[in-house]
This record gives C-alpha cells, structure tokens and sequence, in this order.
C-alpha cells in the first residue's frame, strides 16, 4: 500500500546534494512545499487508505487577520463630550459595569446600596458642578414630621440630603418651604408624589420604613427593626 509513497521517496534523496542545507533561522522558517511528485504520491496513498479521491494541499496560507467592524471600533472608543460622562474622570476609558463597581458598597436589609452609609464611608464623593471646583452647600436641619399615627414619627435630615442635591431639586416644586405647608401622607408618597419623587426610584425603597419612620413615641410601641 506504501510502494508509490516509498519508491517516491527515495526517488527525491537520491537526487540530493551531498551535505544537510543550513537550516533557515527559527523565525525566517518557511513553510514546507511539496513537489507536485510527492503530492500525487500521497493523494495515491490516502485514496488507497480510505477510499477518498483527492487531499487538500498540505501547505495553506495563514488566514488573514480579521477586519474590526464600525460598530466595534466606535463601541471600543471611549465617550467623551457627550454630555453624560464626565471627561475629566481618569476612569473614562475603562468603564466598569454598576454591579462590579459596588460590589462592596454597604447594603441595607433589602440588598439595595445604602448611599448614606456609602458617603459617609468616602466611597463616593459627589461634586457640586462638573469641574469639582466648588462644595456643596450642606443645610444640617432635622425636620419631624408627627403626624404618623402608630408609626414612629419621621425625622428628615436635610444634611443628607444637601450633600448631593441642591435646595432646588426640592424646592419650591415638590416641597413648599413653610411650616404646614405641605399635607403629606404615604397615599401621596406611594404614587409617587413628595418624597416618592425620589425615593423607591433613584433612593433606597419606600417598604424600608425605619429609614425614614425612626423616631419612636409612647403611642408608637416597642421597634420591630
């Protein structure tokens, strides 16, 4: 079954020079071509092997380098003046995905990031205008709101608040800056009205009800929390 592949071989030696060629260096190596003898007589043998007619050529060109599409290339920029990310971030060109980069941020009972604990923690540092060249206008003012019925009454700590959010998110269009001024009930904040604007979107959930309902009152009973 070898005799053709044999005979072809020694064939091609015995016409040889006498002496080994210098071998090329590792990385001018070229790859090694067939003699249009030496690949009939191998075509001969795998046909008599499994009956197939012809091989591929032995010796192939290597694949070209694949072109990277449009779409890649612009996903592969980074985003700069597009009013959304901020250009001067040394972070820019390596966004990392949410989940990844608070995966250590403190969690309350509900999994969600605590924010309050997370800034003051000096994970996050909120700037005041786009540049960082001014500070936020901190108002440290606590509010209770008594009217809670059997739940404990609520104590809203405007430095929270004022540590990231200008007095004009709130003022005057969801809050009306006056005693009295504002008829609050969880009706309105679970439709998403005065506190609910904010609070079970973009803050921490409404069905928390200890972050807001924290002060306890004889009428209010021992904490559950």
């Amino acid at each position: 079954m070898k005799t053709v592949l044999t005979m072809t071989l020694l064939a091609l030696l015995a016409g040889c020079k006498a002496g080994p060629e210098p071998r090329p260096a590792a990385d001018e190596e070229a790859p090694v071509a067939l003699t249009p003898a030496l690949q009939a007589a191998l075509d001969e043998d795998m046909k008599q092997d499994n009956g197939s007619t012809a091989s591929a050529p032995l010796v192939t060109e290597p694949d070209p380098p694949l072109a990277q599409s449009p779409a890649a290339e612009q996903a592969s920029e980074s985003p700069r003046d597009d009013g959304i990310h901020d250009p001067l971030n040394e972070s820019l060109d390596v966004l990392q995905d949410p989940t990844q980069a608070m995966a250590d941020f403190p969690r309350d009972r509900r999994g969600e990031v605590d924010w309050v604990l997370a800034l003051d923690g000096g994970l996050i540092a909120p700037r005041a205008d786009l540049l960082g060249e001014s500070e936020m206008p901190v108002l440290d003012m606590d509010i209770t709101f008594k009217n809670t019925g059997a739940m404990p009454w609520v104590l809203f700590p405007h430095d929270k608040h004022t540590a990231w959010l200008d007095c004009s998110n709130c003022h005057s269009e969801i809050f009306l800056p006056k005693t009295g001024g504002n008829d609050i009930d969880m009706n309105a904040v679970l439709a998403g009205e005065y506190c609910g604007v904010c609070h079970g979107k973009v803050s921490f959930s409404l069905f928390i009800c200890e972050r807001c309902h924290s002060v306890s009152h004889p009428g209010s009973g021992p904490k559950w929390w």
